[in-house]
C-alpha cells in the first residue's frame, strides 16, 4: 500500500491529458513494480475531485464504484494499447466501453460563457453511469479521431504512462521526470566509461 499523502499533485501524473488517458495513467510503475494509484475508494474520490471540471461525478466513491471504474480503466487501456500496437483488443474490452456508451441518454445544449459559445453535453443518467459514459466517450474520441495517431507510451523503460504527443519530438510523459531520468542515466554511463 502506498503511504505518501493523498494529494492530486503527488498522486496522479499527467493531469491535463484527455480524461480517459488520465484514468489509464493511474496505473504506474515504481521501482519495477506495477502500482495502482487507485488503491481504494478514497483514492478514487481524490482523483475524481482532481478531474472535477471534466467529468460529472460528485461525492464520495464506494468500493463498487472503484471496482467498476478500474474495469473501465482496464478496458480503455487495452483499447489504447491495441491502437498503438496494431494488435486487436479482446471483445470484453469493447463490450465494457460499448455498455457505458449505451447506458445513458445525452443531449447537447449551446451555452454562452464569458469565453464565448460552448456545446454542453447533458447526460440524463447520474453518478457512476454518467462517469463511465464520459470516460467511454472520451476514449472513443481519442481512438477514432485525429488524436489516435498522436498516442504514445513514454520512452523511459520503467514508465508505463501514455500521452498524446502533440509535439512530434515528444518522447516522454514528462520531460522533467522521465526525460530527466534518461538524461541523468546517460550522463552516468558516460562518466563511468571515462573512469
Amino acid at each position: 500500500m502506498i503511504t505518501e499523502p493523498i494529494t492530486a499533485a503527488l498522486r496522479f501524473p499527467l493531469l491535463g491529458e484527455p480524461l480517459s488517458l488520465d484514468l489509464v495513467n493511474t496505473r504506474v510503475r515504481k521501482g519495477g513494480v506495477d502500482v495502482d494509484l487507485l488503491e481504494g475508494p478514497s483514492a478514487l474520490t481524490v482523483w475524481l475531485a482532481a478531474e472535477a471540471g471534466r467529468q460529472p461525478w460528485e461525492g464520495t466513491a464506494t468500493a463498487t464504484d472503484l471496482r467498476v471504474v478500474r474495469s473501465m480503466r482496464d478496458a480503455i487501456a487495452e483499447l489504447l494499447t491495441a491502437m498503438r500496437t496494431g494488435v486487436p483488443p479482446r471483445q470484453r474490452a469493447l463490450q465494457t466501453v460499448n455498455a457505458a456508451l449505451s447506458s445513458s441518454t445525452t443531449s447537447i445544449r449551446l451555452v454562452w460563457t464569458p469565453a464565448g459559445p460552448r456545446a454542453k453535453v447533458r447526460v440524463a443518467t447520474l453518478g457512476r453511469d454518467a462517469l463511465l459514459h464520459a470516460l467511454a466517450v472520451d476514449a472513443v474520441s481519442i481512438l477514432t479521431g485525429p488524436q489516435a495517431k498522436l498516442l504514445r507510451r513514454c520512452a523511459h523503460p520503467e514508465c508505463v504512462l501514455q500521452f498524446l504527443a502533440r509535439n512530434s519530438r515528444r518522447r516522454w510523459c514528462s520531460a522533467a521526470v522521465c526525460g530527466n531520468r534518461t538524461r541523468v542515466a546517460r550522463h552516468y554511463l558516460r562518466q563511468q566509461a571515462n573512469v
